[in-house]
Formats: C-alpha cells, structure tokens, sequence
C-alpha cells in the first residue's frame, strides 16, 4: 500500500474497479477543487474500505473544504489504521485544536511528539493544548522540554511562566518571566503584576527583583518606583534605598502619600528637617487628609514648633473631628504654649472618643495643677497611676506630686 508520508500531496495508485474514481479524484485534488473531489474518494472508499491513501486524501478534501467534523472523522480511521502516518496525526491533531477539542488534542500531540521527540513545534503545541484543555501540570513537563531544545524560545519561556503561574507556582514562573524580558522587551509588560501578585503571596524578595528589573527599563514609571520604596521600607531593604526610589517617584509625579513615605525614608535615616518638608508637602498637596496633617504636626512637635504644630492639628481636626490622635496632639501643644485651657478642651474631646493613654493623662494633670485645680489634679494623677505604663520618670514625679497635692488639701 502507498503510504503518504509528505503533505499535500496527492499521489493515489489506481488499479482495477479503482481506476477511474480515483484517477478523477487525483485531478480534481490537483485542481484544488476539494469539494468536488469528495464523491469520487467516497466512491473508492465504498469499492476499498482499507484504502487508507484514499482515506487520507478524503479527509484532506474535507478540511480543505471545510467540514471539519468530517475530516476529524475520516483521520481518525487513517491513525487507528496506520498510527505512524505522521501527516494524518498532524492534520487531526491541528483540526481538534481549531475546534475547540483541546484534550483529545493534547493525545494526538503527545503520540507526535513520541514520534518525534527533536520537534519544538510539536512540543509547544502539546503544552498549548493541554494547558487549554484545563490540564497546565501537563503543560509543564513539555514546555520544559521545549526550553531544554531552544532555551530561548519566547514562546516557550511565556507559556511556562503563565502555566506556573497558573498553578500557584509563581515565585518559579518569576525566573521565566525575567528570562522571556531579556529576550523580548514585549514581554516585560506582565512584569509589574507578576511582582503584584509576589507580594499578594508573601514573596517579598522575588517580587523586589521582578521590580527592580522593571524598573531598570522603565525608568519614567513612578509607580513602579514607589511600590519598589514602600517595600523597602516595608522590611525589604535600607531607608536610604528606600529613599533613592521614592525620590525618583516622587520627582517625576509628586503625590500626597509618595511625600509621606519619602517623610518615612528620612526620619530613619535621623533627617529630620528634609522629613518634615516632605510631611509639609503631603499635608499641602492634600489638605483634607487628616492623617498627613497629622503626622505633619508631630514632626513639628517634635522640632519644638508648638503653635505651627497646633495649627496643623486644628487643620487635621477640621477635615476629621473625631481623629483622636490630633485632639491629644492639640491638648500637648497648648500646653506647651502655656494655654492650660485649651489643652484641658482638647483632652475633654480625645477622651469622649475613648480612654486616655497614658501620656494624655499626665498631661491632664499637669494642667490641672498647673491651674491650681487641686483636687481634680489629684483624681487624674491618681487615675494616671493606675494605669500601666512605661513612663517610669512621670510615675516618679506624679508620686511625688500626688504627697504635695495631697498636703496642700490637708491644710486647707
């Protein structure tokens, strides 16, 4: 029997009752004239069912003419009859991806690929139609075969990475997908959300890597830059790397919380007056956010600058009345600008908002002996001792207070 072992090619032995169907058949093929073909091949078929030259070129006449579910049909008769005739298996295989029938695909292509085990295309069509069929662990053993015959193949490098990703897997993919980006620029659009979704599962490190790759040939992405700060600062790196990537993202978009974390750079590395001005620009740029008004405030308190600070905390208190923090800020920098009055209305709000710490109830009895309101003085000292606290010197001295206090009440 003639054996077809090329593609398209349409050389049919005619003998006997054959002769003619056929013959008419090997014109017709030639002429691309596929739909006219078919009766005739169907007719030799009928006189030689085992007529497997017949067969194929019928199921090529199909396909050629579109009647695909008939052509999968007549190929898998060749295969089952002749299962290393490679073109029958190469045409099925192709019809089954093309019709959507991925798994019995993937069969087909793994028989290919046992026939020839050297083909990268027949590979990564094995990986293609089992990661499609909902089968990507069969995908990655063939890729990974793939990449052993072609180390660069793009389509290979991607198709792995997205498959591990896939499975969960992707600290692995993150190898492929850096590979595939050296190769093909193309391919280093998925590098930010494949850092995303590092961080998502907990892999601080690749996901640091992923970006800084990004950012390598992205140098105009301030996202990028800030996302590769934030982590840094987050446990990943030093403050003064973190602040070399915020900069940069906050020089080419300046945003309220990009000044704020550049602020954060800072303050660990004790520059404290270039966190103060990027604190002032955050509050500035957004000064409805009670939060940077805030941390604004306190980065003044802690420069000395008691009524600059008071003002910032009014502003945080206006854009959110209930932000306790900023009420005990007010009560402190009042009291540091001898405004004992209004220290005492500002604590009067942060404690109907909830108790008291520690430090805020010092501060209520200061200001309450400082007023010489000596017996609520006493019941807040009192109410600040029987806190627990680590303010060992203000334990001290409110101990000491509290005998004098206590003395002065006895004489009167």
């Amino acid at each position: 029997m003639n054996r077809l072992l090329g593609f398209p090619v349409f050389l049919l032995l005619v003998s006997g009752l054959q002769a003619e169907p056929l013959r008419r058949a090997a014109e017709l093929l030639a002429a691309n004239d596929f739909a006219a073909a078919i009766p005739h091949l169907e007719a030799a078929l009928e006189e030689d069912p085992a007529n497997t030259n017949a067969r194929f070129n019928l199921a090529y006449a199909y396909q050629s003419a579109g009647d695909d579910e008939q052509a999968i049909r007549h190929y898998y008769a060749v295969t089952a009859e002749e299962p290393e005739l490679t073109a029958a298996r190469q045409n099925l295989a192709a019809l089954l991806t093309r019709t959507g029938r991925l798994a019995e695909a993937a069969t087909e292509y793994e028989a290919l690929h046992r026939a020839q085990p050297d083909d990268l295309r027949i590979l990564l069509m094995l990986a293609a139609s089992s990661r499609g069929s909902g089968s990507p662990e069969r995908a990655v053993p063939a890729y990974r075969q793939a990449l052993a015959l072609d180390g660069e193949s793009l389509t290979a490098l991607t198709g792995l990475a997205e498959t591990l990703g896939e499975l969960g897997r992707t600290a692995e993919a993150a190898s492929y997908y850096l590979k595939a980006a050296e190769i093909d620029s193309g391919a280093e659009q998925a590098l930010p959300g494949l850092a995303a979704r590092l961080e998502e599962e907990g892999e601080i490190d690749p996901a640091l890597a992923v970006y800084r790759r990004y950012a390598q040939s992205h140098p105009g992405d301030a996202a990028v830059h800030e996302r590769i700060g934030m982590l840094l600062l987050e446990g990943g790196g030093t403050a003064e790397e973190a602040a070399r990537f915020l900069e940069r993202s906050v020089s080419l978009e300046p945003q309220p919380v990009r000044h704020a974390a550049l602020a954060e750079a800072y303050r660990r590395q004790s520059r404290d007056e270039a966190a103060r001005e990027q604190l002032r620009l955050a509050a500035e740029a957004d000064p409805g956010d009670a939060d940077f008004r805030f941390r604004h405030a306190s980065a003044l308190i802690r420069a000395g600058d008691h009524e600059a600070a008071a003002r910032e905390y009014l502003g945080a208190l206006e854009a959110d009345p209930g932000h306790a923090g900023a009420w005990s800020g007010l009560a402190f920098s009042m009291f540091q600008t001898g405004n004992f009055p209004a220290c005492l209305k500002a604590l009067q709000q942060a404690e109907a908002l909830g108790a008291l710490r520690p430090a805020s109830a010092y501060l209520k009895a200061l200001a309450l002996d400082k007023l010489q309101l000596y017996e609520p003085a006493l019941a807040a000292y009192q109410a600040f001792l029987a806190q627990p606290s680590d303010m060992e010197d203000e334990t001290w001295k409110a101990q000491q207070r509290l005998k004098t206090i206590q003395r002065v009440l006895r004489k009167r």
